[in-house]
């Protein structure tokens, strides 16, 4: 199967390069330029008027990999829902994003956000749980036992699932704030979540279909950075992080592996509970800070860490929690 994720992830690098070339000009001819927010970073103020939407550049390719997996396998049929998925998430961004560009800087409100996202989460979750090619199920860390999700266990569990991938999803739209970071993370969490794929392929059926998106997202996220890098050319936009973290998290749950993303996504994470930690201590003692900006990467920037460094620590950090999280399978 490595030949096949390697094929995956040259041909989604690609595709997506050419899509960047193309889709770049069409971008800033459509000014779609992103508003920086108020109170971010001065430094980010220059960064005002840089085109975003650029999630399309990889998500397109992924709808050319769900029809050739149609096309090729009947068996990698869930490949073909994970990325359904991804859209799904990727249309809640994008109307987000065309928000923000044309309407208002606040775009969709988190009430509205919510219940898009949780209505997918919802419809994903019972597929998942009643429909899918397997029956779902969690790896026993260390022991490669599989404890099968049955009977009225389904339903506290498929729960869990739905807030699983609300999490995770934010917490990669969070990541999304410096030149690189989301793309670099997701690129080191995917090709992490590959190699889970390969260790698991003698056992599971699904780590097939599970493998070639994790191959793709990581082809993808490099085939972005040509564009994304500091300084970025273009931004992926909620369009792009709200996609990425659906397809992480659908990934971990097809394998049976959701756990494996307390090392393998800790740095999304970390994002999410700094914000959550700053929301609340600033609410708690009326006003006060712990992080000098929030989500974390904000922090550090605040403390004079240049983007670039941000982008490289965090990506270790990421592929320290990739490594641990392969040695408990």
């Amino acid at each position: 199967m490595i030949f096949e994720l390697l094929a995956v992830a040259i041909g989604m690098t690609v595709l997506t390069v050419i899509c960047g070339r193309a889709g770049l000009p069409l971008l800033h001819k459509l000014n779609v330029g992103q508003r920086v927010r108020d109170d971010g970073p001065e430094s980010h103020f220059k960064k005002s008027g840089t085109p975003t939407f650029g999630g399309l550049f990889f998500l397109l390719p992924l709808v050319l990999l769900a029809i050739i997996a149609l096309i090729l396998d009947r068996r990698l049929g869930n490949l073909v829902v994970l990325i359904l998925l991804m859209l799904l998430f990727a249309l809640v961004g994008f109307l987000d994003d065309y928000i923000k560009v044309r309407i208002s800087k606040k775009g969709l409100s988190m009430g509205q956000k919510t219940l898009l996202l949780g209505v997918f989460s919802i419809l994903f979750t019972v597929y998942y749980l009643y429909f899918s090619q397997e029956e779902p199920f969690l790896l026993v860390p260390f022991s490669g036992r599989q404890l099968l999700i049955a009977g009225w266990v389904k339903i506290p569990f498929g729960l869990l699932v739905v807030l699983y991938l609300f999490f995770i999803s934010n917490a990669v739209n969070l990541t999304d704030g410096v030149d690189g970071l989301a793309s670099s993370v997701t690129a080191v969490s995917s090709a992490a979540l590959a190699g889970a794929a390969l260790l698991l392929q003698s056992s599971l059926n699904q780590a097939r279909p599970a493998g070639w998106l994790a191959a793709a997202m990581f082809g993808g996220c490099l085939g972005f950075l040509v564009f994304n890098r500091y300084p970025a050319k273009v931004f992926m936009g909620d369009t792009g992080s709200q996609a990425l973290g659906a397809g992480v998290a659908g990934i971990a749950l097809l394998l049976g592996i959701p756990w494996i993303l307390l090392s393998v996504g800790i740095v999304y994470i970390a994002e999410a509970f700094s914000v959550m930690i700053q929301v609340a201590y600033f609410k708690k003692t009326g006003g006060k800070r712990i992080f000098r900006m929030s989500p974390i990467h904000h922090h550090y920037e605040l403390g004079g860490w240049s983007e670039n460094k941000i982008v490289l620590v965090f990506s270790l950090v990421g592929l320290a929690g990739g490594l641990i999280g392969l040695l408990v399978l």
